[in-house]
């Protein structure tokens, strides 16, 4: 009745003042994501359109960016994602534009270029500019006993991070740098490395929720981050848990998680206005079995409270990744660490499937040594 009464009252004004009448428009566009795919040795901007957003579920359609945009005589679309982030304001409406010309044809009416999400091969979306995944970022599974002593509420952090009078949680935001290489970061369905698998055996999977910045940040407060992200997408967090031992000083993040081929990400990117990134459920496989059934809300910190803490610290650039943190079913929730062989699914809801396989390395290699 409210929106009834503006607009009649929206009319008499214009009529009065000779005021144009906006036109009402829908609230909602169609959900779609944004990849980097391969078919018939082509590699392309995709639109992944019509997928089923359920975890663990695979299918839907993808549009051929280059090839779409010419049948609708739209121009200026870059052939890369970091790009099109960077010219969001611009390219955005041109693709909103092209989804809803390609929506009324699918499934039985569909152009040539727009092909079954399974016949064509998902690559890597784009190469992080700055990465940082968080750490023991989510509640203890329902059920776990409490500790035996309460934990103590950390204090305020000046500058970057205070805590208001009734937070109570026991920790504060920590997130790592990850190095962001090509060898690094890999796509769906690309092999995880196990190196020098003959004598590092403790590889542990990982699925997080992975943020991705779409506007510069600096300082920015918690109740804004969400008009500053671009989108989200799936990664797996492989860390190799025996990290420095036998030596004394254990915990390194970058020979825990920095190694070639240790971060997988994907299969695309969907833009934040489809995601809720404060209640999305997510499922975790490792060689058929359920790792990790659980929910974003169960996270210490939400995904804006870490990009908020981040930006009290440094500019932040678009392109940045920001990695949630993983819900229990990590740290020995397979019974047993990850052998060659193992197949991992990692899938957030609304956000399509991340497969990886993890494999021995494929020859040995030289080490370098002390001596």
């Amino acid at each position: 009745m409210r929106m009834v009464l503006s607009t009649v009252a929206a009319i008499a004004l214009a009529a009065l003042t000779g005021a144009s009448i906006p036109t009402v428009q829908a609230q909602t566009a169609e959900r779609f994501g944004l990849g980097m795919f391969a078919y018939q040795n082509r590699t392309f901007v995709g639109i992944v359109m019509r997928y089923p957003t359920e975890p663990q579920q695979v299918g839907g359609f993808v549009v051929e960016l280059p090839a779409a945009a010419k049948a609708a005589n739209v121009t200026g679309i870059p052939g890369d994602l970091l790009s099109i982030m960077d010219q969001w304001s611009s390219v955005g409406p041109k693709l909103k534009q092209i989804v809803a010309q390609v929506g009324p044809t699918l499934p039985a009416k569909r152009p040539a270029y727009v092909y079954d999400y399974k016949a064509v091969d998902a690559r890597r979306p784009f190469l992080p500019r700055l990465a940082l995944y968080g750490s023991s970022t989510c509640r203890p599974a329902p059920g776990t006993p409490p500790p035996a002593e309460p934990r103590k509420v950390p204090p305020s952090m000046p500058g970057l991070w205070e805590r208001a009078a009734n937070d109570d949680r026991p920790q504060n935001p920590r997130l790592f740098l990850i190095p962001t290489t090509p060898e690094v970061f890999i796509g769906d369905g690309d092999p995880v490395i196990n190196w020098h698998a003959d004598r590092r055996k403790d590889y542990e999977y990982e699925c997080e929720l992975l943020g991705i910045v779409g506007r510069t940040m600096r300082r920015v407060p918690v109740d804004q981050v969400k008009n500053y992200m671009f989108g989200y997408t799936n990664t797996n967090d492989i860390s190799d848990r025996q990290e420095r031992q036998p030596d004394p000083i254990r915990q390194d993040w970058l020979v825990q998680k920095g190694w070639d081929s240790m971060k997988p990400v994907g299969p695309f990117v969907v833009p934040q206005e489809f995601v809720d990134p404060l209640n999305m459920r997510l499922k975790m496989t490792v060689a058929g079995q359920m790792v990790q059934d659980s929910n974003t809300n169960q996270a210490w910190h939400s995904m804006y409270e870490y990009a908020a803490y981040l930006s009290n610290m440094l500019t932040v650039p678009v392109g940045t990744v920001i990695g949630l943190g993983t819900p229990p079913g990590s740290h020995g929730g397979l019974g047993r660490h990850l052998i060659p062989g193992d197949v991992q699914v990692c899938s957030y809801e609304g956000l399509g499937t991340l497969t990886n396989t993890l494999i021995a390395e494929p020859a040995p290699r030289t080490t370098t040594s002390s001596r």
